[in-house]
């Protein structure tokens, strides 16, 4: 489970989880490719199937949803591949698979009870999300770094990059 906030900047918050004695962690920069096969089956189940770099190889991820509630539910499925992303996506084209959508940001980590806090940013704004395994855990952090959960954000990172570029080119014109 997870929800998502746009800040302005982090200040806020790493005041907030310094003094509770949690500071974030160390940048790491995240490239995520997002796979499909032609056609899009994934995308038209809702599922996402990527490859993100980390520490040790690749995290390969699958999230399905799940039914809906004040959060952004899905099932996640997670494996580490010790390769390359490079080697990891030769693989899955073998299968058929290929990138239809690719992001980097920019991660900070750190937790508050149960719950990860992310302070992620990306060329299209900075976002502190929280996920969990429950609904509570999330809630707790929400409240904790005084987040208001209706500002929640429920979307994923390429639906914002998406507005954001719709935004961008209703500018341009």
């Amino acid at each position: 489970m997870e929800l998502k906030f746009k800040v302005d900047d982090f200040r806020d918050v790493e005041l907030c989880l310094e003094s509770r004695g949690v500071p974030p962690g160390d940048p790491v920069e995240e490239n995520n490719l997002v796979l499909d096969m032609m056609g899009g089956p994934l995308r038209k189940m809702d599922t996402l199937f990527r490859l993100r770099n980390c520490a040790g190889g690749t995290l390969v991820t699958v999230k399905k949803p799940l039914p809906a509630t004040a959060l952004k539910v899905r099932h996640e499925q997670e494996a580490l591949l010790e390769c390359s992303q490079e080697e990891a996506l030769k693989l899955f084209a073998l299968l058929g698979y290929g990138v239809v959508y690719r992001y980097e940001k920019t991660r900070r980590e750190c937790r508050i009870g149960d719950a990860l806090i992310c302070l992620d940013e990306l060329w299209f704004g900075r976002f502190v999300e929280i996920e969990a395994q429950s609904e509570e855990a999330v809630m707790k952090a929400v409240e904790v770094l005084g987040f208001d959960p209706e500002d929640g954000i429920r979307f994923s990172y390429a639906a914002l990059e998406k507005d954001a570029e719709q935004s961008r080119d209703s500018r341009d014109t």
